[in-house]
């Protein structure tokens, strides 16, 4: 779709949304604009940012599109983690959610033979609980009450993923085994987690199906990547979603590892100050959906921070290329006022093949705790060297690094790599 052809479908999608759903329209009058006031990306820009508080208030009757229920044919209902707050109720209409899969799918090329004509794949999910419908933390629902409607197997997790004991942890693994997946749907770091403890229970996750892997959820931080690719080997196709459970797939991560935005059935925009940023600057995301009849949403501010990088990359996707950063209320304030991003602090990171989990938390005070889960193969000079090179990106700000055997997840169940309190509170 050309730059022409995009905006025209952008001017569509802003008609439609005005005319049938009414949250939308108060919020044109209530900054005295009209569809047809839209005539460029200035004028565009004219609109405020929505929100998820909008569409949280206003959920169902004032965001569903008129002629639609809660129950009409093909709409399912999803409820978000509640990472940023309280948990937000949404639908979507399935082949929306499809084909917008299928586009980020398509820049992978491990995952051209998952959907085939007349058939269905088999999906198993290790996520947070937060992150399904069904009762999936206290591991006594049997895998049938977990089975959703599309076919996809919830498999069970404690709350508190370092507290899942090893009896929930063996009926993950045996229930993987007798469902036979073709694609598993995880949360990297709570991936990352069973397989150490396959590993220590001599277990293996494999399944007669061509095995595939997407991961979502959380900031797939390279130690995790790390523990996943040498556990499940080379055969199985790894691929990073972007995502928000209102919206489905925003991105994925092609074949040669670049994260790539679906400007197909969405029109992005990456905003800092009011203003588009540049090729190579951070800024955060802004999706308008196409052609999206049940919830059209107009400058939907997703929170999520990127840098669009502006380069052609070699596996032959179009799709524009980014870079991910994380969070906006994940991001460590400087007392200099510069900010390190959760992805700038995975970068320093590294894949640390000496530690099996990491979170670097700012308290409210600016200084930084960087907790960590050493394994065997930790020596001596690791952590100082970890320690200097942290020491020199959050300063001026104190870093302090501590070696534990256990580290909380968040309130929402997902494990975040790096929080900042001083960046939550401020935008409550």
């Amino acid at each position: 779709m050309t730059d022409s052809l995009l905006f025209d479908a952008v001017r569509e999608e802003i008609a439609y949304a005005f005319e049938n759903t009414a949250f939308f329209r108060k919020h044109m009058e209530a900054n005295g604009l009209r569809p047809e006031d839209i005539r460029s990306l200035a004028d565009f820009r004219r609109i405020p940012p929505t929100s998820k508080g909008h569409y949280r208030r206003g959920f169902p009757a004032g965001v569903l599109a008129k002629g639609y229920t809660l129950t009409s044919p093909n709409v399912m209902r999803f409820q978000s983690s509640g990472t940023s707050g309280e948990r937000l109720n949404s639908a979507i209409m399935s082949y929306d959610l499809a084909r917008r899969q299928a586009t980020g799918f398509g820049v992978h090329r491990g995952f051209d033979g998952l959907w085939q004509p007349g058939s269905r794949p088999r999906l198993c999910r290790f996520a947070p609980p937060n992150c399904s419908d069904v009762e999936c933390a206290t591991g006594f629902s049997t895998m049938e009450d977990r089975i959703l409607a599309d076919g996809t197997l919830v498999l069970t997790v404690a709350h508190d993923l370092l507290a899942t004991p090893e009896w929930q942890i063996v009926k993950a693994l045996d229930e993987i085994e007798q469902y036979q997946p073709d694609l598993l749907v995880v949360d990297p770091t709570h991936f990352a987690f069973l397989t150490r403890w396959a590993r220590r229970l001599g277990r293996k996750i494999t399944s007669p199906r061509k095995l595939h892997m997407v991961c979502g959820y959380t900031l797939m931080t390279r130690v995790a990547r790390r523990q996943i690719e040498e556990f499940m080997g080379p055969e199985v196709p790894i691929g990073d979603m972007i995502g928000m459970s209102e919206l489905g797939y925003l991105g994925f991560q092609c074949h040669l590892g670049q994260r790539h935005i679906n400007d197909r059935e969405f029109y992005p925009e990456f905003v800092r100050d009011d203003r588009p940023v540049e090729n190579g600057e951070m800024g955060e995301l802004y999706v308008t959906t196409i052609d999206d009849g049940l919830i059209p949403r107009i400058r939907y501010a997703t929170g999520d921070w990127f840098t669009p990088t502006g380069e052609a990359c070699p596996c032959g996707s179009d799709l524009p290329v980014v870079r991910i950063e994380g969070r906006g209320t994940h991001m460590v304030r400087l007392r200099d006022g510069r900010v390190v991003t959760p992805g700038a602090v995975d970068a320093v990171v590294g894949d640390a093949p000496w530690l099996d989990l990491y979170k670097l938390e700012q308290g409210e005070d600016g200084d930084c705790t960087f907790r960590y889960l050493p394994n065997d193969t930790a020596r001596p000079g690791d952590e100082a060297a970890l320690e200097a090179r942290l020491a020199e990106t959050l300063a001026p700000n104190r870093v302090r690094l501590e070696s534990v055997g256990y580290i909380s997840c968040e309130r929402s169940g997902k494990f975040q790599s790096c929080v900042s309190h001083l960046s939550a509170e401020g935008a409550r």
